[in-house]
């Protein structure tokens, strides 16, 4: 039966109107009707085929080009429509049908809130906290049976049930390791060493703090503590013969115990006792005073926490970190050191800064070196550790820090920041990541100013244009170093390109690869060869100042103004680049020795020969095993001859000096090569002496 001319196409979609534009017989269109020819057939029709509807060759690319268009656009309506049901379905969106069909549902149930519809812990009823125990004044660690334990709790919960749960889980069966839960006063503190109201809860102080997880801790005593600090009190009292002689003695020797300077690392781990110091502050009261046992400090299984004299919330003389640690790891916490042998008076003396005669020592933060992008980027989001004096340790090695753990701290951070979060070659700049916000990059300038204070340490691969944009502002940054800077911000391949582009004219596979180069730095014009310096130069902008913008700004209003005080103008930026930058003369301009034998003196030539031979790369390299740094930042390396033979024999580096301890017992040149190149390209460090 033949179809009707007024027949539509299946699945009218403009093709007839189209064909008539085109000058298409009718007769044709109508056969291409009855073969039920639309859209979405004609792309799988071969040519000669469609020949026999549409004779012209140009009228058939043009009708496959409109069915292709027809296509496409189809396609990405329905891939719009299929997104925006997924986008629907993932935010819990009821469609109107769906409400009709609820309606009668929600009407017989109470009302509806629908601000909580898709705020799901909003309409939860309980909430998660964080349990700890504290234990006269020192917070139980897991060991020991304390830690921090993490529980689900009602939102009404007060004080009451937060005492119950921390009796079942530090007091099991009402015992511990430290006694059992009658010998003790309880009671439970928040995160602030602030006791706890009996009446409020736990959804009330969620309101109140706007924290994530709260913190709580059960704070115990024994109470004969506090009646034996009172009674010797009133002892030494009692031997009291002149109160005007005693205080003038007492102020004398405060002041002598305070104005002691530690003059090395040990002494940030000890204090002399003066026993008749101690007598002498233990008589000047004149009513109750309580006098820091500093034996206590001696206990490694536990943390000081909080305020070490007075009531567990008195300010004053308090220079020790409050327990909030930063990393989510038991190992890597903070350690502060802070001693003081000055008498408080706990009735009369208000909260108050710290006395000058409290001097924080140093805090120390322990790393693993697995993770250490992370944990030092979290550790320095906090703006004190700026002035802090910092001393690192890795975790499961041995090493204590006299610099050199520290150079290699600041060292392994910028390897790892460079290789995994900067783009270049040579020389790199920070990449944006979704992960890494304000906080994050303002950590990573803190650590940029840290290192330069403390160690004379900065990051040399780090592009000259970018420290001068963040150290000046970007207007500051002259063509000239952003060129050369760009020029090691390419590969070497690239970089040859270039400079003979800018020399001469480019043909065959060297235009071709030119071209991609300018395609993938975003040029949309074929530069030539009298305007391809000024567009270079705008691409180095681009790819050095304007990419990692936000990464720049939040680096420079840390790290800014310092740099500033170190570096007065951009040419002080581009000497203390070529300082840093290690060559052959300055690393053997380093090197001091003393050989006593022939052998001692063998050894040290090759040690010099196998110096002689190292590229940039194989310097920093040997920088980083007897340093801990990769940049020059030390006045000299010291080298010591050792006797080691056999399987034993190997230069051995102690990064704090810096001294290499370098055997004497080499035969030839290549069997120092040998060993020296099995330890440098293994590029594992680890700090195994102490």
């Amino acid at each position: 039966m033949a179809t009707s001319s007024n027949t539509p196409l299946p699945q009218d979609d403009g093709l007839r109107i189209f064909l008539q534009s085109r000058g298409i017989p009718e007769e044709n269109i109508q056969k291409m009707q009855q073969d039920r020819i639309d859209t979405s057939v004609v792309e799988e029709i071969d040519d000669d085929t469609l020949a026999a509807y549409i004779p012209a060759y140009g009228d058939r690319i043009a009708t496959r080009r409109f069915c292709m268009g027809k296509q496409t656009r189809g396609g990405v309506h329905s891939k719009r429509l299929s997104l925006f049901e997924k986008l629907k379905r993932k935010m819990y969106t009821k469609s109107n049908k769906d409400r009709l069909q609820d309606s009668e549902e929600e009407h017989s149930m109470q009302p509806t809130r629908m601000h909580l519809t898709n705020n799901k812990r909003a309409s939860k009823v309980t909430r998660k906290i964080e349990l700890g125990w504290i234990n006269d004044k020192r917070q139980v660690r897991k060991r020991n049976g304390g830690g921090t334990r993490l529980l689900d709790i009602s939102k009404t919960a007060t004080k009451k049930e937060i005492l119950s749960h921390a009796k079942r889980l530090f007091f099991p069966n009402e015992n511990s390791r430290n006694g059992k839960w009658e010998d003790f006063s309880h009671d439970i503190v928040d995160f602030q060493e602030a006791y706890l109201d009996d009446r409020i809860s736990v959804g009330e102080l969620y309101e109140t703090h706007k924290l994530g997880v709260l913190r709580f801790y059960l704070f115990t005593e024994h109470p004969t503590n506090r009646e034996d600090m009172f009674t010797e009190m009133a002892e030494g009292a009692d031997k009291q013969t002149d109160a005007d002689k005693q205080q003038k003695n007492t102020a004398e020797n405060v002041e002598q115990l305070t104005q002691k300077t530690p003059d090395s690392e040990q002494q940030t781990h000890t204090v002399e006792d003066d026993g008749q110091s101690t007598n002498n502050m233990s008589a000047f009261v004149s009513t109750a005073v309580e006098i820091i046992d500093l034996t206590s400090l001696y206990n490694t299984s536990e943390v000081i926490f909080g305020a070490m004299q007075g009531g567990p919330f008195l300010g004053v003389f308090d220079d020790t970190v409050p327990f909030e640690p930063i990393l989510p790891i038991e190992e890597a916490q903070i350690n502060t050191n802070t001693y003081t042998s000055t008498p408080i008076h706990s009735e009369t003396v208000p909260a108050a800064p710290p006395s000058p005669s409290c001097e924080l020592l140093h805090v120390t933060v322990k790393l693993h070196r697995v993770n250490l992008l992370e944990e030092l980027i979290t550790q320095f989001k906090d703006e004190a550790m700026i002035s802090y004096s910092v001393k690192y340790s890795f975790i499961d090695e041995i090493g204590a820090d006299m610099d050199g753990v520290s150079r290699d701290v600041y060292a392994a951070f910028w390897t790892e920041f460079l290789d995994c979060a900067a783009e270049g070659a040579d020389v790199r700049v920070p990449s944006l990541s979704p992960k890494w916000q304000e906080e994050e990059w303002r950590s990573v300038g803190r650590i940029m100013v840290k290192g330069l204070k403390d160690h004379g340490y900065f990051p040399s691969r780090l592009a000259q244009a970018f420290t001068a944009a963040v150290t000046f502002g970007e207007h500051s940054v002259s063509p000239d170093i952003l060129f050369d800077s760009l020029m090691l911000y390419l590969s070497q391949s690239e970089r040859d390109l270039l400079s003979t582009a800018l020399q001469e004219a480019l043909v065959g596979d060297d235009e071709d690869e030119f071209l991609d180069l300018m395609d993938r730095m975003g040029v949309r014009t074929v530069p030539t060869q009298e305007n391809l310096k000024a567009v270079l130069l705008q691409v180095a902008h681009k790819q050095i100042i304007q990419q990692p913008k936000y990464a720049l700004d939040n680096i420079a209003a840390v790290a800014g103004p310092t740099l500033r005080k170190f570096f007065p103008s951009v040419l002080e930026i581009r000497k203390m680049y070529d300082d840093l930058k290690p060559t052959t003369r300055k690393v053997l301009k380093l090197i001091t020795a003393s050989p006593a034998t022939p052998a001692e003196n063998q050894s040290l030539r090759f040690l010099h020969q196998y110096i002689r031979g190292l590229d940039e790369i194989g310097l920093r390299k040997m920088l980083r095993f007897v340093t801990g740094s990769d940049v020059i930042c030390v006045k000299e390396i010291e080298v010591i001859f050792t006797s080691l033979e056999g399987l034993a024999r190997r230069p051995i580096a102690h990064t704090c000096g810096p001294t290499l301890e370098l055997p004497s017992t080499y035969n030839s040149y290549p069997e120092l090569r040998a060993e020296i190149e099995t330890i440098l390209s293994s590029n594992f460090y680890t700090m195994d002496i102490a």
